[in-house]
Protein backbone atom coordinates (compact mmCIF):
# COMPACT_ATOMS: atom_id res chain seq x y z
CA UNK A 1 0.00 0.00 0.00
CA UNK A 2 1.29 3.43 -0.94
CA UNK A 3 1.74 6.04 1.70
CA UNK A 4 -0.05 9.21 0.63
CA UNK A 5 1.27 12.22 2.38
CA UNK A 6 0.35 15.75 1.65
CA UNK A 7 2.76 18.57 2.00
CA UNK A 8 1.66 22.11 2.52
CA UNK A 9 3.75 24.88 1.13
CA UNK A 10 3.25 28.32 2.52
CA UNK A 11 4.60 31.27 0.66
CA UNK A 12 5.06 34.43 2.62
CA UNK A 13 5.16 37.52 0.49
CA UNK A 14 6.59 40.52 2.23
CA UNK A 15 5.33 43.87 1.10
CA UNK A 16 7.96 45.57 -1.03
CA UNK A 17 9.28 48.87 0.16
CA UNK A 18 8.17 51.80 -2.02
CA UNK A 19 10.81 53.07 -4.41
CA UNK A 20 10.74 56.86 -4.49
CA UNK A 21 11.34 58.65 -7.80
CA UNK A 22 13.86 60.92 -6.09
CA UNK A 23 16.19 57.91 -5.70
CA UNK A 24 16.71 57.65 -9.48
CA UNK A 25 16.90 61.35 -10.40
CA UNK A 26 20.06 62.31 -12.27
CA UNK A 27 22.05 62.21 -15.49
CA UNK A 28 22.87 58.71 -16.78
CA UNK A 29 25.29 57.62 -19.49
CA UNK A 30 26.10 54.33 -21.20
CA UNK A 31 28.82 53.65 -23.78
CA UNK A 32 27.70 54.37 -27.36
CA UNK A 33 24.14 55.27 -26.28
CA UNK A 34 22.23 58.53 -25.78
CA UNK A 35 22.47 60.11 -22.34
CA UNK A 36 19.32 60.10 -20.20
CA UNK A 37 18.19 62.75 -17.75
CA UNK A 38 15.80 61.30 -15.20
CA UNK A 39 13.71 63.93 -13.44
CA UNK A 40 10.95 63.57 -10.88
CA UNK A 41 8.26 63.42 -13.58
CA UNK A 42 9.89 62.12 -16.77
CA UNK A 43 12.96 60.80 -18.54
CA UNK A 44 14.48 63.02 -21.22
CA UNK A 45 16.52 61.31 -23.95
CA UNK A 46 19.47 63.54 -24.85
CA UNK A 47 19.55 63.25 -28.64
CA UNK A 48 18.36 65.32 -31.58
CA UNK A 49 14.68 64.40 -31.15
CA UNK A 50 14.65 65.18 -27.40
CA UNK A 51 12.11 62.45 -26.62
CA UNK A 52 10.46 62.28 -23.24
CA UNK A 53 9.38 59.11 -21.46
CA UNK A 54 7.09 58.44 -18.55
CA UNK A 55 8.38 56.12 -15.85
CA UNK A 56 7.50 54.50 -12.56
CA UNK A 57 9.98 52.74 -10.25
CA UNK A 58 8.30 49.53 -9.08
CA UNK A 59 9.00 46.08 -7.69
CA UNK A 60 9.16 43.09 -10.03
CA UNK A 61 9.14 39.41 -9.09
CA UNK A 62 12.83 39.35 -8.22
CA UNK A 63 14.03 42.95 -8.04
CA UNK A 64 13.02 46.54 -8.79
CA UNK A 65 12.61 48.04 -12.26
CA UNK A 66 11.80 51.26 -14.03
CA UNK A 67 8.54 50.76 -15.91
CA UNK A 68 9.16 53.06 -18.91
CA UNK A 69 6.57 54.21 -21.48
CA UNK A 70 6.26 54.47 -24.48
CA UNK A 71 8.08 51.48 -25.93
CA UNK A 72 11.44 52.76 -27.15
CA UNK A 73 14.16 50.20 -27.81
CA UNK A 74 17.88 50.79 -28.18
CA UNK A 75 18.94 49.79 -31.69
CA UNK A 76 22.44 49.78 -33.17
CA UNK A 77 23.26 52.18 -35.99
CA UNK A 78 25.76 51.81 -38.83
CA UNK A 79 28.34 53.93 -36.97
CA UNK A 80 28.42 51.63 -33.91
CA UNK A 81 26.27 53.87 -31.74
CA UNK A 82 22.83 53.13 -30.32
CA UNK A 83 19.68 55.16 -30.69
CA UNK A 84 16.19 54.84 -29.24
CA UNK A 85 13.53 53.83 -31.78
CA UNK A 86 9.78 53.47 -31.32
CA UNK A 87 8.62 49.84 -31.38
CA UNK A 88 5.32 48.08 -30.83
CA UNK A 89 4.19 47.66 -27.26
CA UNK A 90 3.27 49.82 -24.34
CA UNK A 91 6.64 50.09 -22.66
CA UNK A 92 9.74 48.42 -21.25
CA UNK A 93 11.15 47.42 -17.89
CA UNK A 94 14.68 48.57 -17.13
CA UNK A 95 16.35 46.59 -14.32
CA UNK A 96 17.69 48.68 -11.43
CA UNK A 97 21.07 47.37 -10.29
CA UNK A 98 23.00 47.08 -7.03
CA UNK A 99 26.74 47.67 -6.75
CA UNK A 100 28.76 45.43 -9.08
CA UNK A 101 28.91 41.86 -7.82
CA UNK A 102 26.14 42.23 -5.23
CA UNK A 103 23.01 40.03 -5.39
CA UNK A 104 23.67 38.95 -8.98
CA UNK A 105 22.24 42.14 -10.51
CA UNK A 106 19.13 42.28 -8.35
CA UNK A 107 18.13 44.71 -5.67
CA UNK A 108 15.83 43.48 -2.94
CA UNK A 109 15.39 46.82 -1.20
CA UNK A 110 15.45 50.39 -2.59
CA UNK A 111 18.49 51.20 -0.41
CA UNK A 112 20.55 48.74 -2.52
CA UNK A 113 20.16 50.85 -5.68
CA UNK A 114 23.61 51.89 -6.91
CA UNK A 115 22.71 54.54 -9.49
CA UNK A 116 22.91 51.99 -12.32
CA UNK A 117 20.32 50.28 -14.50
CA UNK A 118 20.45 48.03 -17.54
CA UNK A 119 18.72 48.02 -20.88
CA UNK A 120 18.92 45.17 -23.36
CA UNK A 121 19.31 46.48 -26.92
CA UNK A 122 17.65 44.90 -29.95
CA UNK A 123 20.93 43.14 -30.87
CA UNK A 124 21.05 41.46 -27.43
CA UNK A 125 23.78 43.70 -26.02
CA UNK A 126 23.39 44.65 -22.36
CA UNK A 127 23.93 48.39 -21.88
CA UNK A 128 24.46 49.60 -18.33
CA UNK A 129 23.58 53.22 -17.63
CA UNK A 130 25.49 54.84 -14.76
CA UNK A 131 24.47 58.01 -12.90
CA UNK A 132 27.01 60.80 -13.31
CA UNK A 133 27.76 63.32 -10.61
CA UNK A 134 29.92 65.75 -12.57
CA UNK A 135 28.77 65.22 -16.14
CA UNK A 136 27.44 68.01 -18.35
CA UNK A 137 26.09 65.47 -20.87
CA UNK A 138 22.47 66.10 -19.83
CA UNK A 139 22.47 69.87 -20.35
Amino acid sequence: MRDHRSLAFIAVFAQNEPFERSQVVGCYVAPQAPSLEIGLNEIRVIELEQRKLNYEPQPSKTSYVLNVRPALQLKPTANGQYTFEQVRGIGYFWSLLPEDGVNRNRIRHPDEYSGRFEIHASDGKRLVYVRQTTSRLCE
